[in-house]
């Protein structure tokens, strides 16, 4: 039976690193909402998902190793964050999940169904790619030769004209930016090289999991067509354009962003197999029952038998 228990903080540890998450169990049955974020990013600004969706369902945003109040991770990789996320899981007994992830996240998300297929029941990928465009090698002569403080000023102003269409709130905005800003350097270095260097391409087209891919219509980051590629490499997948907003149309545009996800949550529920738990009540449900009968039967029969054999 759903509970109305807070979504709260909880930490898990993972070969001696913990890793920090945004858990609530609100007795549901069925798939848990696991979220993702991107790079510089945390749990916290899923807040407006996890807010709304917990109603309905389990959900679990994680702070990815280095983000957040988790631990640094030691060697971070797109392959380190989808096991981390996957020993979360584990340690809440959160599956299945339906994976949500952002950009970055996104390519986690794909990781992670790649490698727990029985855990990874449905996905959901926003403002994702399968491979980022190159940067030409000019480019990184240039960025890599400016100043340490003038590149961190150039990124921040950079960064706040390219996540956010033109029409993006001031508080999504603040969100975003103060997410990025509070991220540590090193982990924020990380997060750019694995973007940049990452090709989850094989990865996604031999996925066989139901997929919904979200993308902002004026989206710079990842544009319409590096989803539409993601698309046409997911088997099955659909793509769903969101009008208006950016590339942090999880904070941009929130009310469309949870309708699409309950949508589809809602589409997977009725794929998967009753839960053990609702068959359990449901067998003990029975059960009682037949006990009841049993004990009219039993208080029956001896008076049948009396009315039967009365002189």
């Amino acid at each position: 039976m759903p509970t109305h228990d807070p979504i709260t903080r909880r930490f898990v540890t993972l070969d001696g690193q913990r890793v920090s998450c945004l858990w609530r169990d609100g007795g549901h049955e069925g798939a848990t909402l696991v979220f993702i974020h991107g790079s510089g990013m945390s749990a916290r600004y899923w807040s407006d998902q996890t807010r709304a969706l917990a109603d309905t369902a389990r959900v679990l945003a994680v702070d990815l190793p280095g983000h957040g109040d988790s631990d640094d991770a030691p060697a971070p990789s797109l392959a380190h964050y989808a096991d981390a996320t996957a020993g979360v899981i584990d340690a809440l007994g959160a599956r299945p999940a339906i994976v949500v992830g952002h950009s970055l996240g996104g390519a986690v998300a794909v990781a992670l169904a790649a490698r727990r297929p029985a855990d990874v029941c449905g996905l959901v990928l926003l403002s994702a790619c399968a491979r980022v465009p190159p940067v030409s090698p000019s480019a990184q002569w240039l960025w890599a030769s400016l100043p340490t403080p003038l590149r961190r000023l150039l990124f921040f102003v950079t960064a706040k004209n390219v996540l956010f269409a033109a029409g993006a709130s001031p508080a999504a905005i603040a969100l975003g930016m103060q997410e990025l800003r509070a991220c540590r350097a090193r982990t924020l270095a990380a997060d750019v090289a694995i973007a940049r260097s990452m090709d989850v391409t094989e990865l996604a087209g031999r996925l066989r999991v139901p997929a919904l891919i979200l993308c902002g219509s004026r989206d710079r980051v990842t544009p319409l067509a590096l989803s539409r590629h993601l698309n046409a490499t997911i088997a099955g997948s659909r793509l769903s354009l969101v009008d208006g907003a950016g590339h942090m149309l999880l904070i941009e545009a929130p009310a469309v962003v949870n309708r699409e996800i309950s949508a589809f949550a809602a589409s997977i529920a009725r794929q998967l197999p009753p839960p053990p738990i609702a068959f359990a009540r449901r067998r003990s449900r029975w059960s009682r029952m037949l006990q009841r009968v049993l004990a009219l039967v039993r208080a029956i029969l001896p008076t049948a038998h009396r009315v039967g054999t009365r002189p």
